[in-house]
């Protein structure tokens, strides 16, 4: 009887098990929970997209053109990109589906993806010990009523949120917001790959401060004047700011001469214009002991080679304001010839968004050597910026100076502004003049060429920074949140001369001491040992 009664216990756990399997299946079904324990959960889909994918109108179909058999390295990406694409269709409200489709071998599935734009990837693949080529598919399209957008390759994790969910939102979007980019004068500068960046969900347009500038506008990007800039010119950017305009500057107070050697100080009316609005553009050039470096000819002899060496004029900024949605989460800018940055009024609202290391300089104006292309020097106005003293192998004193404690060089003005015209009678009796505006905003940076491809612009961390201003002040704050959730660099902490020395020496000596510690102890056990042998065998 106890065998029997034993059986149809187990037999009822049996049936009781099973039913909870089956409830909390078809419960998890409607529920959908996922547990991610990496910083800033870099692997669950952030606030931001939940917000977007929440906001559809209709159904959005993703397909997938993914090949089944695909090289070791890139297969993680297929099982992150799968991931993300439940979460969407989870919070979606049921209105975002996706499907994979396998295209291998599929004649009819190939076609479509090219139709797409998506063509196939060459991948590198160890098949019967030999290194083949492979041709791969990677890619993506997502549909929404009469509108399609293409991701093409796939071939990474970091970033593939902020791409579906930018890719998502220009979609589900009725019209997309405009940034122009100045053009007049010396503005011309390289954009290129910022202007891609920008594409997938901004219109970019060129625009010139010689003619009003465009209702539509929403950011205006404005690289460094090197010079005084036409009343006319003023008035348009002025007018554009009383209208609500937003501005994105780089603006620093010298021009660098790098091949020569100095600097030469800008004399612009543009500052004053700045320092209207609130923010004031400090004169001295800042150095940084935590810096970036620079390749230099030295010469030994008979013999020439290049040498890094610190370049204290090429900051790295790691100090950022931890409660401004634009920088909180960014690890690391990199900046070129850089001034303080403050306020110059207290009736804006003035922020501080990034500022130097507590091991702060400063080069002021002078006469300055500079180096002609045969080698000689002439004395004119300028910063003194070369790594050393001229003929000579001595570090420049003034790259070498850290008096000062830290100091901004980039900020956040806000409104109400008053027209910078208000009091010219040459302008202010214009039609549509607008002596007061409530809600413009002015972002600078002194860094003359923060939006050059071929400089500052060019640099991973400093596009992170770009983007989530331009998000920033175009209303997109979604987007600012899922860029900044990758880390892209862990820069170790400086350490004192002392503290390097205490380190290097425990070191050297620390791993001697504990071998011989361990041999007085073996050493000791074995004395006690034999004591205990004698005593007991005598």
């Amino acid at each position: 009887m106890t065998i029997i009664a034993n059986k149809k216990q187990f037999t009822f756990y049996i049936v009781m098990l099973a039913a909870i399997i089956v409830i909390f299946n078809f419960v998890s079904r409607a529920l959908f929970v996922r547990f991610d324990l990496t910083e800033n959960n870099m692997y669950s889909l952030s606030n931001s997209s939940k917000k977007v994918i929440e906001k559809l109108d209709d159904r959005m179909v993703a397909k997938v053109f993914f090949s089944k058999d695909i090289p070791g390295q890139l297969a993680n990406s297929r099982r992150y990109l799968q991931d993300l694409l439940e979460e969407y269709e989870a919070y979606s409200k049921g209105r975002f589906h996706f499907e994979f489709i396998a295209p291998d071998g599929n004649e009819d599935a190939q076609t479509e993806a090219r139709s797409y734009g998506i063509p196939p990837m060459q991948a590198q693949v160890i098949e019967n010990d030999k290194l083949e080529i492979k041709n791969i598919y990677m890619g993506l399209v997502l549909l929404y009523n009469d509108k399609r957008e293409t991701i093409p390759a796939i071939q990474a994790n970091e970033g593939l949120e902020y791409t579906l969910t930018a890719t998502i939102k220009k979609l589900a979007a009725t019209d997309m917001k405009t940034v122009g980019i100045v053009s007049s004068g010396n503005q011309n500068i390289a954009t290129t790959k910022l202007q891609e960046q920008l594409r997938q969900t901004y219109t970019v347009r060129t625009v010139s401060l010689d003619t009003e500038i465009p209702l539509d506008i929403h950011t205006l990007l404005l690289n460094g004047f090197q010079d005084s800039v036409s009343a006319d010119q003023l008035y348009n950017l002025d007018q554009y700011l009383m209208r609500g305009g937003k501005l994105f500057v780089g603006q620093a107070h010298q021009a660098d001469h790098l091949q020569e050697g100095y600097a030469s100080e800008i004399k612009s009316n543009i500052f004053d214009f700045y320092e209207h609005y609130g923010i004031k553009i400090g004169n001295d050039l800042l150095v940084d002991q935590k810096c970036g470096q620079i390749s230099i000819q030295q010469r030994r002899g008979f013999f020439s080679f290049s040498n890094a060496v610190n370049y204290q004029v090429f900051p790295l900024i790691h100090n950022f304001n931890s409660e401004n949605l634009i920088v909180k989460n960014l690890e690391q800018v990199r900046a070129f010839f850089v001034n303080e940055v403050s306020a110059a009024d207290s009736v804006v609202r003035f922020i501080s968004l990034m500022r130097t290391s507590e091991k702060t300089g400063a080069i002021s104006p002078g006469m300055v050597p500079q180096m002609t292309p045969y080698g000689q020097y002439n004395m004119v106005e300028g910063y003194n910026i070369s790594p050393h003293i001229p003929s000579s192998q001595m570090n420049n004193p003034a790259m070498t100076s850290f008096p000062l404690k830290s100091k901004t060089i980039a900020g956040l003005v806000e409104g109400p502004f008053r027209s910078y015209f208000a009091g010219n009678p040459d302008y202010n009796q214009e039609d549509n003049f607008l002596s007061m505006g409530e809600n413009a905003q002015i972002l600078l940076i002194a860094d003359n060429e923060f939006f050059n491809d071929n400089r500052a612009g060019g640099i991973p961390e400093n596009t992170d920074f770009i983007l989530n201003s331009i998000d920033y002040l175009s209303g997109d704050q979604e987007l600012v949140e899922i860029r900044s959730r990758t880390v892209t660099a862990r820069p170790l902490d400086q350490l004192s001369d002392g503290a390097r020395r205490f380190w290097k020496w425990l070191n050297i000596f620390l791993p001697a001491f504990l071998v011989i510690v361990f041999g007085l102890l073996r050493w000791r056990k074995n004395v006690s040992k034999r004591k205990l042998l004698e005593g007991l065998y005598g």
